[in-house]
């Protein structure tokens, strides 16, 4: 899959590049260009920078010879939201897999005909590189029953805003919906925020099905990443997670303090970071942390404040290594950790390192 994905954004790139004279065809022209690119791959049908329009979009939805097809793409065809809208309605094309209608002038109205096509449920990748998409646009294709398979939706050079990004991301029919390409379109801080958090929790997703999600040893999710993760229906299964260099703040600690699904947590590394007494604090006070055993703090900005909130913890009585290093510690801070009633089962130095 990522071979392919990276193979569809290229398209567009090097859709603006090719250079060379749109050429006009007849239908019968079309139809014999067709046959004889069919021949080559039956499955495979591109018409690059042949004038197509309206009327060849039409023929084309006619034709038996689509029937085979799984890839249609299509660049400077001059179909408009009228051609656009004759494929749509084309029983021929129940088999595609992956259409490609780039740099031909189509409008809302040409991606709502695709939404609501009732051809197109098998598609996995649609590509509008270069068009006038806006969001109203978006939001029909977000609302599509149709399109429920597809994986990968380009939409880059479009005029698509906050409200038609904020409805593709959350949408809830296309549920496999892994790769959404919004580049250069209209959005502002709400769109890229809901862009952001979308392919974040595809990233999520991802590390989940690798086994990499106990250990995000710098991966710079920040605090958005942790409470996405907190969120996501994975944060229940791990019995250990490592966030060290994560760029987080206090505002991640309280997000995990505060979590209900970390009981199960028996290591947390948070090392690295940016948390401070604040933090420090509320991890102390977690009652969803009482299972903890390994806790390591080192590398932060916590001072006697948070080190005498950990001291006094009863939830965390069961650890037996907690690191504190390179902190803002005092000797107050160091000697109510050293003569804490709660931390009485620590295996080795609080101050070290390793």
């Amino acid at each position: 899959m990522k071979t392919r994905v990276l193979w569809v954004l290229g398209l567009g790139l090097c859709g603006l590049l090719t250079s060379g004279a749109v050429r006009s065809l007849t239908p019968l022209q079309l139809e014999r260009y067709i046959q004889q690119k069919l021949r080559f791959n039956a499955e495979t049908l591109r018409l690059n920078e042949k004038d197509i329009g309206p009327a060849g979009a039409q023929f084309l939805a006619r034709s038996p010879l689509l029937r085979k097809i799984r890839r249609l793409m299509i660049y400077k065809g001059n179909l408009g939201d009228e051609g656009v809208a004759f494929l749509a309605r084309s029983e021929n094309l129940s088999n595609l897999k992956e259409l490609y209608i780039e740099t031909d002038t189509i409008t809302d109205a040409g991606a709502k005909a695709l939404a609501d096509s009732p051809y197109l449920s098998q598609l996995e990748v649609l590509n509008l590189f270069h068009n006038r998409v806006g969001d109203e646009g978006a939001k029909a294709l977000a609302e599509s029953r149709t399109l429920g398979n597809l994986t990968l939706l380009n939409l880059n050079y479009n005029r698509v805003g906050d409200a038609g990004a904020r409805a593709l991301t959350e949408s809830p029919h296309l549920k496999s919906l892994t790769h959404l390409e919004l580049a250069y379109n209209r959005l502002g801080p709400e769109g890229e925020r809901a862009l952001k958090v979308f392919r974040f929790k595809n990233l999520l997703a991802l590390w989940h099905r690798e086994g990499r999600l106990s250990n995000l040893e710098n991966y710079y999710i920040g605090d958005l990443g942790v409470r996405l993760l907190l969120e996501s229906p994975y944060i229940g299964e791990l019995t250990e997670l490592n966030l060290a260099h994560n760029d987080l703040t206090d505002a991640s600690a309280e997000a995990i303090a505060e979590s209900p699904h970390v009981t199960g947590l028996v290591r947390l590394n948070l090392s690295g970071n940016l948390i401070g007494d604040r933090g420090a604090i509320v991890l102390a006070g977690s009652a969803g942390l009482r299972n903890l055993k390994y806790l390591d703090l080192n590398f932060n900005q916590i001072g006697d404040a948070g080190a005498f909130a950990l001291a006094r913890s009863e939830t965390l009585s069961g650890l037996e290594t907690l690191r504190l290093g390179q902190n803002r510690i005092g000797d107050e801070g160091a000697r109510a950790l050293a003569e804490s009633p709660y931390l009485k089962n620590l295996m080795f130095p609080i101050f070290g390192f390793y």
